[in-house]
């Protein structure tokens, strides 16, 4: 529905859409005050009435107190007056008083009187009555109103069994008990018309403080209802006034059939008229106030005698639109005066409205123009933007693969030095290598030397050896010799040169077998001189070849050190190179950052331009459809 109202909102013409603004904007703030005030207004004139009516049933129960109070006063004066006592003397000793003299009818008779002079001045009170303590009136007082006579002693009646005087005779002294509220009764029937009455007692002693009898006031009840009846629409025109007693019956209403249900057998009760729930809240509470349907009710209790466990309550009612009646009179009020003020406020805004709706058109006019100047310039300027950021982005580009070239450049020279540096490395090894090598190759040809040396002397003493070996062997042949002829002489000796014999054969194995060793060992000499000649032989060509190893060795260590120097410069050039290029790339990307801002600017303001170049022609055709709306 609110899609729908804005909708058609939007379909109106710029005037007709201010005019309705207008009505709106006079029409709504109106209203809310006008709303703001009746809710006020209402709370607090209701909260008034409601208070009024509170008072009104408060000033009834304080009334009716008041009243009542009088008459408790009243009951407790007259039993204390001395014509009781003078009855009470007189009584006890046979008619005659003994203090005064006077008979028992001559202080009858004057309390007659006095019960007849209190009637006169006050026409409130029915009877007065001073009832013996068997319950046997002795002296009664009447009245219908207009009328006072005293009740001969033959037409006395015994009211022994009424509540009244149970409930008293047994009272203190100085206690006064007050009666429900009801239809007064003569001889056990309801008197017609009907009379209602209150009835205040209170007890009666001698001098020893015995029980004698009862003082009590009927009282009229409309003495006092009268009051409710003319309080009854003081203020509130429709104001009803009821009075109910502890039960819900009704004491006082302006309907009579509801009247003294109680004592006619009707269910005219408090909770008939309006449910149970709401005459247990007035019965059971103080006061207070309850909304019952279109009418509000208002009630205060109050207790006629404080000794007795009897209520009455005091209930004003009140229709709700009398409460609320001044409220609708402000709502008449305040929508007449925001009527009046659309009136006055529409016309105006009609012809001011036309005035606004001139000066739109020629605003818009220029916007549409200034618009138009405006979107050619922008178009030019994104025109010029783009080619930039073309150009940017070339650069741009240009750049990455400069910053690629120059990255992969340091990274070979960055890898040229290490390549440098491990060379550099291996040629300080191989220098040393080579110089521990030198220092091997003189070690060499001192070895070779000493081996030369010990080669011929090994030479020498092989020949010693091989002079050593003959020795033996012409020693062996020797021994050999003679072992035969020892052989030869123990043939000769016979028997006895038998172990002779043998000995020599030992001998001449042993002489065999040390010059085979010998044989031997020339062998082994003859072969070691052979192997020594060789020897010398191979370690003269081994000296010749250290010789020739020390020279060359001696020539390559200089060439190493030479390409060691080389080397390192190569190291020292490669890591100039290596920082250049280092340099060189973070100087590229600089620029190339440098050149992605520019790039990026030129971006934004070419999309900048764009939107520019949108919005004017959005604001070239708000202008023309403005035209077109206003």
């Amino acid at each position: 529905m609110t899609t729908n109202f804005f909708g058609n909102f939007q379909q109106l013409k710029i005037q007709q859409q201010l005019l309705l603004l207008i009505i709106m904007s006079a029409a709504i703030p109106a209203f809310a005050v006008g709303l703001l005030g009746v809710t006020s207004a209402g709370s607090t004139l209701g909260h008034n009435a409601t208070e009024l009516l509170r008072e009104e049933a408060q000033d009834s129960a304080e009334e009716t107190a008041t009243f009542l109070t009088g008459i408790n006063k009243d009951v407790l004066f007259l039993s204390q007056l001395p014509p009781v006592q003078g009855i009470i003397r007189a009584r006890a000793n046979d008619g005659i008083d003994p203090e005064d003299g006077f008979s028992y009818d001559k202080w009858v008779s004057r309390l007659q009187d006095i019960f007849i002079n209190k009637m006169e001045d006050n026409d409130q009170y029915m009877q007065l009555r001073y009832i013996d303590e068997s319950g046997q009136e002795l002296v009664r007082v009447d009245s219908d109103g207009s009328t006072i006579a005293p009740i001969p002693r033959d037409q006395l009646q015994d009211k022994g069994d009424r509540d009244y005087f149970t409930n008293t005779i047994g009272l203190a002294i100085g206690s006064v008990y007050t009666s429900p509220v009801n239809l007064n009764q003569e001889q056990g029937e309801i008197e017609i018309p009907f009379k209602p009455v209150i009835r205040y007692a209170t007890p009666v002693v001698d001098a020893a403080g015995q029980q004698r009898g009862i003082i009590i006031a009927n009282v009229f009840a409309e003495s006092f209802l009268e009051s409710l009846v003319q309080s009854e629409g003081d203020e509130l025109e429709t104001e009803e006034l009821y009075l109910v007693n502890n039960e819900g019956y009704y004491l006082f209403h302006p309907n009579a059939e509801k009247l003294w249900g109680f004592d006619l057998g009707k269910d005219e009760t408090l909770a008939n008229d309006y449910s149970p729930e709401v005459a247990e809240q007035i019965l059971s509470g103080e006061e207070g106030t309850i909304n019952v349907g279109d009418s509000i009710l208002a009630y205060k209790q109050f207790v006629p005698s404080p000794e007795q466990p009897y209520t009455m309550t005091a209930i004003a009612k009140l229709p709700k639109s009398e409460v609320f009646a001044s409220v609708n009179s402000f709502k008449l009020f305040a929508g007449l005066t925001v009527l009046l003020s659309l009136g006055l406020v529409i016309p105006f805004s009609i012809w001011r409205g036309r005035d606004l709706v001139a000066l739109l058109e020629k605003v818009s006019s220029n916007i549409a123009t200034s618009a138009q100047e405006m979107a050619s310039t922008v178009a030019e300027q994104e025109r010029i933007a783009s080619q930039q950021a073309t150009s940017v982005n070339e650069t741009t580009t240009t750049m990455d693969e400069l910053e690629a070239s120059s990255r992969h450049a340091a990274e070979q020279a960055n890898a040229a030095v290490e390549a440098a540096k491990r060379a550099f490395s291996a040629s300080e090894e191989g220098a040393q290598s080579l110089s521990a090598g030198l220092d091997g190759m003189f070690s060499l040809e001192s070895k070779v030397d000493e081996i030369a040396g010990q080669i011929i002397n090994l030479s020498s003493q092989a020949d010693q050896i091989s002079h050593i070996s003959q020795l033996v062997i012409d020693f062996a042949n020797q021994t050999n010799m003679l072992a035969l002829n020892s052989s030869v002489e123990a043939v000769r000796a016979g028997e006895h040169g038998k172990g002779f014999a043998v000995v020599a054969n030992e001998i001449r194995k042993l002489a065999d077998q040390s010059q085979q060793s010998a044989d031997k060992i020339n062998n082994l000499v003859s072969d070691i001189q052979k192997a020594i000649n060789v020897t010398v032989m191979v370690t003269e060509e081994g000296t010749k070849t250290v010789k020739t190893g020390v020279q060359l060795a001696k020539r390559t260590e200089s060439a190493f050190g030479d390409i060691q120097e080389s080397i390192n410069q190569v190291v020292l050039n490669n890591q100039q190179v290596s920082l250049n290029l280092k340099q060189q790339v973070d100087a590229i990307k600089q620029v190339v950052t440098a050149m992605e801002l520019i790039n990026r600017g030129a971006k934004e303001t070419a999309g900048g331009l764009n939107q520019t170049k949108i919005g004017t022609e959005q604001l070239n055709k708000a202008a023309l459809d403005l035209e077109q709306i206003i």
